[in-house]
C-alpha cells in the first residue's frame, strides 16, 4: 500500500507514518510463521483490517507446548519450518524466512504493521537465551536480518519477551548493534518485557523508540504503569503489549470477557499510552482460532478506534484531576492539550472520560472548555451507539453514567 517507516513524532508521544499521526492498535498472534498457513494467514489479515487494526506481533521462535502429534492435529498446525540451522541463530534457514517475507507481504496488503520479535524469550514455549541464543551468535544474527529486510518499510524490530529487561542485557544490546549496523536505523526497535515489567530498564539509550509494559494477569496496574512511563524524561511513546487475553483461563479474574478487554484499552489510551489486544484462541492456535477472530472484545476495539478517529486523538493528555474521585473504580480522563484555555484554546477543547462501571462521577468542565458551554455526549463502548448530548455550563458537574451501559464513554467538546 505504499506505506513508508514508522517514526516517532517530534513530541515524543506518538508514532508517525507518511507524516500523519499513527494509531497503535495492536493485535497478538505469535506464531503466525510456524502455525499459521499462508491461506489462513490472508483471512486473519483481512478480518483484522475489517476490525481496524493496524499492528500484529509475531514471534519468530515458536515450539509446540508438547510436542505430540495429537496436539499438532488438534490445533491444525503445519509441519514447523526451523528457524535456524542446528539451532544456531548465526544460520538462518532460508525457507523459514521465505515463508516470513510472504507474511510480511500479505500485512502490507492489508495496511497492517508488523512488529516481529526475532530472539523469543525466557519462558518454557521459546528460546533459552542459556543454551541458543548467545554474545557469539547473537551479532551475526541482527546483522543478517538488518541486511536482509533493510528495505521493507511494514515492519519493527522487537527485543527481548518474558523476560526482566536486565537479564541478558548485553545479548540484547549486541543484536541491536548488528541490526542496526546493516540497516542504517531505519526501523524502530523496542523491548518486549515479561509480565508485570516495562522497557524503561533502557529507557535512556537511543535504541528504544517506546516503552513497551507487559501487565499479563494484573489489569489493575495498568493505568499506573502507563502514566509512569508517560512522564518520564525524555518522552518516549508508550505501548501496552500485553495483557489478559480475552477468553484466556489463566488468570485470577478469568475468564476474561469482552469487558475486561474494554477495560485494559481504555485504561491504556487515556494514561497517555497505546494498546495491543489479544484473543486466547489466536495465540495459542486452538481449534477455536476461527471463530475468536470475531470475539466481541475485538469488535469492541473497532468501537473504539472510531471514536478517538472522531477527534484529534494525538493532541490528548491524561488528566485524571479531571474527575473525582480519582483513580478509584478504574475511571480514567484525557483531555485535549489545549482545552481549557481561554476563549481562543478552547474552541477545539475536548475530553474522553471512560466510565469503567455504572457510577457518578464530578467532571471539571472547566479543563475542556475554560469558562465557555460545554457538550456532553455518551457513547456505548459495546457497540458505539450515541445516548445523546447534553449541554453543561457550570465550572464542576456531577454526572451519573447511563443505567443501560455497564461501563460508558464519556465525550466533552467546548
Amino acid at each position: 500500500m505504499g506505506m513508508g517507516y514508522l517514526r516517532v513524532g517530534e513530541s515524543g508521544r506518538c508514532f508517525m507514518r507518511d507524516g500523519r499521526p499513527f494509531f497503535w492498535m495492536g493485535d497478538t498472534i505469535w506464531p503466525a510463521v510456524s502455525w499459521y498457513t499462508i491461506d489462513e494467514l490472508k483471512a486473519y489479515f483481512a478480518k483484522r483490517r475489517e476490525q481496524g487494526f493496524t499492528v500484529a506481533h509475531i514471534m519468530l521462535p515458536w515450539t509446540m507446548f508438547d510436542g505430540s502429534e495429537e496436539s499438532r492435529k488438534a490445533q491444525a498446525i503445519p509441519d514447523e519450518l526451523p528457524l535456524w540451522h542446528n539451532d544456531d541463530p548465526a544460520s538462518p534457514n532460508e525457507a523459514y524466512f521465505e515463508k516470513l517475507d510472504e507474511v510480511i507481504g500479505i500485512a502490507a496488503d492489508h495496511g497492517i504493521l508488523l512488529t516481529i520479535l526475532p530472539n523469543g524469550g525466557g519462558s518454557g514455549t521459546h528460546v533459552d537465551y542459556k543454551k541458543i541464543i548467545t554474545m557469539d551468535n547473537v551479532r551475526a544474527y541482527g546483522k543478517w536480518l538488518g541486511r536482509r529486510y533493510r528495505d521493507e518499510p511494514n515492519i519493527v524490530w522487537v527485543n527481548g519477551f518474558d523476560l526482566l529487561p536486565w537479564l541478558y542485557e548485553d545479548i540484547a544490546r549486541e543484536f541491536n548493534a548488528g541490526l542496526m549496523e546493516e540497516d542504517g536505523g531505519k526501523h524502530l526497535i523496542f523491548y518486549h518485557p515479561c509480565g508485570g515489567a516495562s522497557s524503561n530498564h533502557f529507557h535512556s539509550e537511543e535504541w528504544l523508540a517506546a516503552n513497551f509494559i507487559q501487565t499479563w494477569s494484573d489489569m489493575y496496574s495498568i493505568q499506573g504503569m502507563v502514566a509512569a512511563d508517560y512522564h518520564r524524561r525524555p518522552p518516549k511513546p508508550v505501548v501496552h503489549v500485553e495483557g489478559a487475553y480475552e477468553a484466556g483461563t489463566e488468570y485470577t479474574t478469568a475468564p476474561i470477557t469482552s469487558w475486561h478487554v474494554r477495560e485494559q484499552a481504555y485504561w491504556s489510551y487515556l494514561s497517555g499510552g497505546f494498546h495491543t489486544y489479544g484473543h486466547n484462541d489466536l495465540w495459542r492456535k486452538t481449534p477455536h482460532w476461527r471463530d475468536a477472530l470475531d470475539a466481541r472484545g475485538a469488535w469492541q476495539m473497532k468501537v473504539l478506534k472510531d471514536v478517538f478517529e472522531s477527534v484529534e486523538w494525538w493532541r490528548l493528555v491524561p488528566d485524571q484531576r479531571m474527575i473525582k474521585p480519582l483513580f478509584k473504580h478504574g475511571h480514567v480522563a484525557a483531555r485535549s492539550a489545549d482545552a481549557g484555555s481561554g476563549a481562543n484554546g478552547c474552541a477545539g477543547g475536548f475530553a474522553l472520560i471512560y466510565y469503567a462501571h455504572r457510577s457518578t462521577l464530578s467532571v471539571d468542565m472547566y479543563k475542556v472548555g475554560g469558562g465557555a458551554p460545554v457538550s456532553a455526549e455518551w457513547i456505548d463502548p459495546q457497540n458505539g451507539e450515541r445516548l445523546g448530548k447534553t449541554v453543561y455550563t457550570d465550572a464542576v458537574c456531577r454526572i451519573t453514567s447511563p443505567a443501560r451501559c455497564d461501563d460508558a464513554l464519556l465525550l466533552l467538546r467546548a
